[in-house]
């Protein structure tokens, strides 16, 4: 549960972290950017199952939501070089969360599937962090909570955006 002294400051700085002559276009991308790096960094450090990292954790989201997929696309999607992904592969598969099997369209190629045990994994894993967030977003007012849901819309949006 989250420990009562600490709520005030969070829902607090929430509200402080955006001032509202902050309405200029780069303004709000730097409130934006900065917000999202501190978030990004909490949930990183969010309980994960003994031996799963944050990377393999979402390694293995992509490869469970898009499997299965190539070392390259995979390494793309996570933004790593496809070196650094053929050696967390490795580990994965040696740990039995995926395997690798042929690519029937490329002969030479390689693809990544997720385990019955990767899919376990990967769900309890999530369950965990999801369980914690919703913990946290208990705590906001129901003011705040449909601000979140509309933020989680823009930011959806804005993802599409930086796609392109």
């Amino acid at each position: 549960m989250i420990p009562q002294n600490n709520e005030k400051e969070v829902i607090g700085s929430m509200s402080d972290a955006i001032p509202p002559e902050a309405d200029s276009r780069s303004e709000v991308a730097a409130l934006l950017h900065e917000q999202f790096a501190r978030l990004t960094r909490r949930l990183r450090t969010l309980e994960l199952p003994n031996g799963m990292t944050p990377e393999r954790l979402s390694a293995l989201s992509v490869i469970e939501k898009r499997g299965p997929i190539s070392v390259t696309a995979l390494a793309d999607t996570e933004m790593v070089r496809p070196a650094t992904m053929s050696r967390m592969i490795t580990a994965l598969v040696e740990e039995g969360l995926v395997k690798r099997g042929g690519d029937k369209n490329d002969g030479r190629g390689v693809l990544v599937s997720v385990t019955p045990k990767g899919r376990r994994t990967f769900q309890r894993a999530q369950e965990q962090r999801l369980m914690r967030f919703a913990e946290v977003v208990e705590s906001l007012s129901d003011e705040q909570l449909v601000s979140m849901r509309d933020l989680a819309t823009a930011l959806e949006r804005l993802t599409a955006l930086l796609n392109k």
